[in-house]
């Protein structure tokens, strides 16, 4: 059975935000092609909490001879748009008595962003790489939230839009769904809920 509903953020309560976005918005601003452009390193760390943005924009300008800031960068950015669909099926688990929560790979920038406008509301708990030191596919991210659960992880159903991050996930026993859109996020969602839970929507 399962008790407790784990969403991805990018790419999966919001079509936008999926992976390669920070690298694609930073080689812009430098002008430089993505091809050439290599900041592997310093987004993990930024992501799981180990730099500060100060540090990584002034590690970019200074490999790459650029005059990006983090005020240029989030001008870039704007605020995603959550999706209709999952936020909804997101409430109809909820009243059906199983928790809901966030597990994002994330730096800190964007998260205060996101956490101001509003985007985590309603979702317990919200585990986000830069709070916790790790970042999905590390095996820990999963573990912290399986303890923050309380849970079994078989009891959990974790949706990502990333296969490496869902191979984990289910190697540590947790249900999982490789999201691809949003219709079928919420098509796969109610089909194993129907099968585990014995939930109708």
């Amino acid at each position: 059975m399962i008790k407790a509903v784990l969403f991805d953020f990018g790419g999966v309560l919001t079509e936008s935000g999926k992976k390669g976005f920070v690298t694609k918005i930073v080689a812009e601003l430098l002008g430089v092609s993505e091809k050439d452009f290599d900041i592997t390193d310093l987004h993990l760390d930024l992501r799981r909490g180990k730099s500060d943005e100060d540090t990584f924009f002034r590690e970019i300008n200074r490999r790459y001879n650029g005059h990006v800031t983090k005020e240029s960068f989030l001008e870039r950015t704007t605020l995603p748009e959550l999706s209709p669909e999952v936020v909804r099926l997101a409430r109809l688990i909820r009243r059906q008595g199983i928790r809901t929560g966030i597990l994002s790979n994330v730096f800190a920038l964007n998260a205060r962003a996101l956490r101001a406008a509003g985007l985590y509301e309603g979702f317990d708990p919200v585990i986000l790489s830069c709070d916790e030191g790790f970042a999905k596919p590390d095996k820990e991210m999963y573990q912290i939230a399986i303890n923050r659960l309380g849970i079994k992880a078989e009891e959990v159903l974790f949706i990502d839009d990333q296969e490496k991050c869902t191979t984990v996930a289910e190697d540590l026993g947790m249900h999982c769904i490789l999201a691809t859109s949003p219709d079928q996020i919420v098509t796969d969602t109610k089909s194993l809920l129907a099968s585990l839970n014995g939930l109708r929507f």
